[in-house]
């Protein structure tokens, strides 16, 4: 919403138009349908869950489509099969394709879409890969679209590349160790990681690979296409541009760290400050107020000596061309601001831009839109001096009288007076001046096809120093940027706050208050009704039933005297029975809770298991919420995003709700018995703890062969295999075992199902081995054991479930048998 205002000044450079078609373009239009072939690049293009065209590249043919009324048929097609379907004319149009050319000249090639920057990721675990020269020899997952792959090949000979078919593929084989590593755009993949609660890869930042330049293919037989598609693209303002690529593109991205060479560390680790020079009159930009250093470069410049640890410090000038000066003279090491221009090559270098200022011609307000510059001959144009724009302009439009003014203010005062026709300046600028004084008589009557690429500017003799300010100038991230702007631009167009949004929501959530309080009100009228009808019919029950015992009592003191020998053997025989019966039931009871106090005794473990499973969907919850206050910090939360991040919220709620009922099912006492599978209970026992057991790098090896159903209690078998499972990674780590593995086979005999698991962890002593079924043998300190865990498991495979539990040593390590009846 911030820069809404801003965009309202500049018009009639946003809403320009140069998209008037000819009359056989509109007959073409009329005539033909255009198949567009799609390919899924989400968030770039992709077919939605509707089945229609979606993504930021969609968006921007939807407007073009909107605009000439075009008729279109969808194409589901591969990225890496595009030149072969507009080879056999099945489809016209292929959005999106980067620059690599498509062979035998099918078609042509839009203007120049989107720069998509591509950089590496690998297992948040792995730090042997920082740079390039660690990728050699190593696997790397890479999409296959146009070109992509022999470009890579070509230029990263020493890299093994493994082709994918899509992201996720990608991702995959990173999680399960099939490649070392993966190359994809930080915007795809982000996203992707994102909605699938992905949270074990990183970015490494020191190894980026050549941005993509993504365009729009159109056939070759179709040339009207390609003018109609050219003059939409044309069409579509910056601001409608803008709008869609904050819609797929605004990410919370972490601030990626620059990673330094010994020299460039040792350069700075000798440098007690670095001198800055700026123009100390340039707003919004930059300037010099009270000794301090203020305005949007300012911001850039504290965010710089943050990444490079030690203080710039100001070297005060009395103007742009002092400042110049101090640079030839070494007075300066930095410019904070300044054009890549031939004529300060001799005494100066230059990063690579990081701020872009489109040019625009400030003139009196009853001047109309001028569309081309060319046309203003013998027009007095001001430009400041010593700009680099100055001799620029010069050169390219001679047919424009440019006179030099001091400064800004002194221009747009002779544009104001009519001295000056115009005055050459920078959206930002005019802006900036309109918003202190000049709004009411001034206005933009026209735009330069150029821009003022402007750079920070390093000391010739300090190629160092050059090489540092470059990593931190790429080390911008574009919400660095947006912030920034926002801070000195948009916020000082906004004379008050709209709080129209904020009554809205209250005044919203007011009326559900009052509504949940009607229906609360409601409810406790109806419950009260209830419960007095309830109290009227336990009466008239009690009463019922006081009636039919005094009836029974009756009948039952008339047939005493002819039943009682009867009564008497029967009351014998039921006496015997129930005795036995609780007997019974005594003993199992015994057993149930015998059973319950040995999960009971694990439960800190298995407390330490909880945590280990609520890890992942806390940190990605953490992310959603950071997201939401990124976008309402920006103004740009919206309904959409909201009900996604609410989606997703919901998923990882729900994901731990289902632990807590697995570990809640585990704990429960057993009601009765039923049919469940063995292998549905191993796995539920290994879910159980596969978060505790990667946290320690131990590996389980599931080699189910066969799975039989049985009758009993599967939380039983869940905490036997519990209790083998724990002991195993106790040992491990007690032992300190390198590559730590457990490996779990079925294999059914005849009437039996066996159960084997086996581990390395070394084994069990001979002297002890004998001795770890008995109850309260431990060799666990009193902290971690209680010698009850192997008693109980082995109660319950061979009392409870008529089965047979058995252990033995293996090479480096031991293995537990458990056989139990299908039957």
């Amino acid at each position: 919403m911030r820069f809404i205002l801003l965009f309202f000044i500049f018009f009639g450079i946003l809403f320009a138009d140069s998209s008037n078609l000819t009359k056989e373009e509109k007959e073409w239009i009329k005539d033909n349908e255009i198949r567009i072939g799609i390919s899924e690049l989400y968030p770039l293009t992709y077919i939605n869950k509707d089945n229609k065209l979606d993504g930021f590249i969609s968006d921007i043919l939807k407007l073009i489509i909107k605009k000439y009324n075009l008729k279109t048929k969808v194409i589901k097609v591969k990225q890496a099969s595009i030149p072969l379907a507009i080879k056999e004319n099945r489809i016209d149009l292929a959005p999106l394709v980067n620059n690599y050319r498509i062979e035998n000249n099918l078609g042509v090639y839009s203007s120049e879409i989107l720069q998509i920057k591509r950089i590496l990721f690998v297992r948040k675990e792995n730090n042997s890969i920082n740079k390039f020269e660690d990728l050699k020899g190593k696997k790397v997952a890479v999409v296959n679209q146009l070109g992509t792959i022999p470009n890579i090949r070509k230029k990263y000979a020493n890299i093994k590349v493994e082709r994918t078919n899509n992201m996720k593929e990608s991702v995959q084989k990173l999680l399960s160790d099939e490649v070392d590593a993966l190359i994809g755009s930080p915007i795809i993949i982000q996203e992707y990681l994102e909605n699938n609660l992905i949270i074990d890869l990183k970015a490494i930042p020191s190894v980026t690979f050549q941005p993509s330049k993504l365009f729009i293919f159109t056939t070759k037989k179709k040339k009207l296409l390609q003018s109609i598609l050219e003059k939409g693209l044309n069409s579509i303002s910056i601001k409608e541009e803008k709008k869609l690529f904050d819609k797929w593109f605004l990410k919370d991205l972490a601030n990626l760290p620059i990673i330094y060479t010994k020299e460039e560390i040792n350069y700075l680790d000798k440098k007690r400050s670095i001198n800055l020079c700026v123009d100390p009159d340039w707003m919004p930009y930059e300037s010099i107020e009270k000794h301090k250093h203020i305005g949007i470069v300012a911001d850039y410049m504290k965010d710089f000596e943050k990444k490079i640890g030690i203080p710039l410090k100001l070297v005060e000038t009395k103007n742009w061309t002092q400042s110049l000066e101090y640079m030839k003279s070494k007075k300066c090491d930095i410019l904070s601001l300044v054009m890549d221009i031939k004529s300060r090559h001799g005494y100066m270098n230059f990063t690579k831009p990081y701020v872009n200022a489109p040019l625009v011609l400030v003139t009196k307000r009853n001047i109309t839109f001028i569309n081309d510059l060319k046309d203003l001959k013998n027009k007095k144009i001001g430009i400041q001096k010593d700009f680099a724009y100055n001799e620029i302009i010069r050169r390219k439009y001679p047919n424009l009288k440019v006179v030099t003014v001091n400064h800004l203010r002194e221009g747009l005062k002779k544009v104001e007076r009519g001295e000056l026709f115009g005055q050459v300046t920078t959206h930002l600028n005019v802006a900036y001046a309109f918003q202190e004084e000049f709004y009411g008589s001034l206005q933009i009557s026209g735009k330069f096809d150029e821009q003022w690429h402007l750079s920070v500017g390093v000391r010739k003799d300090a190629p160092i120093l050059l090489s540092i300010f470059g990593k931190v100038v790429d080390s911008i991230s574009d919400e660095t940027k947006q912030s920034i702007i926002n801070k000195w631009v948009s916020i000082k167009y906004e004379k008050s706050i709209d709080y129209t949004l904020f009554w809205s929501i209250i005044s919203f959530l007011f009326f559900v208050l009052l509504l949940i309080l009607y229906i609360y009100i409601l409810q406790r009228r109806y419950i009260r009704k209830l419960t007095k009808a309830k109290e009227e019919i336990e009466m008239l029950n009690s009463t019922l039933e006081k009636k039919v015992q005094l009836r029974t009592q009756e009948l039952e003191l008339s047939n005493k005297k002819l039943k009682i020998k009867t009564s008497e053997l029967e009351h014998l025989n039921n006496t015997l029975d129930i005795r036995i019966r609780e007997e019974i039931n005594n003993r199992k009871k015994q057993e149930q809770l015998l059973i319950q106090q040995s999960k009971l005794a694990e439960m800190g473990e298995m407390i330490s298991m909880i945590a280990h499973q609520w890890r992942q969907p806390l940190s990605a919850l953490s992310t959603i919420i950071q997201n939401i206050h990124l976008r309402h910090s920006l103004g740009k939360l919206d309904n959409e995003y909201l009900d996604k991040q609410r989606i997703l919220g919901n998923a990882l709620t729900e994901k731990m709700s289902k632990t807590i009922d697995d570990f809640r099912n585990f704990f429960k006492p057993n009601k009765e018995k039923q049919y469940f599978s063995i292998e549905d209970a191993i796995h539920k026992t290994i879910f159980l703890i596969d978060d505790s057991f990667k946290s320690h790098s131990i590996k389980i090896e599931n080699q189910i062969s066969d799975d039989i159903s049985i009758y009993g209690f599967e939380s039983e078998l869940s905490q036997v295999l519990l209790n083998i499972l724990t002991n195993s990674k106790d040992a491990f780590l007690d032992n300190n075992i390198e590559n730590p593995k457990i490996i779990i086979k079925t294999k059914r005999i005849q009437t039996h199902i066996k159960i084997l698991i086996s581990d390395n962890a070394g084994g069990i002593s001979n002297s002890i081995i004998n001795k770890v079924f008995e109850p309260y043998f431990t060799t666990k300190d009193s902290y971690n054991g209680t010698g009850l865990g192997l008693y109980m498991s082995k109660i319950i495979i061979e009392q409870n479930m008529q089965g047979q539990l058995t252990v033995k040593n293996i090479d480096n390590g031991v293995q537990f048998s458990i056989y139990i009846p299908i039957k």
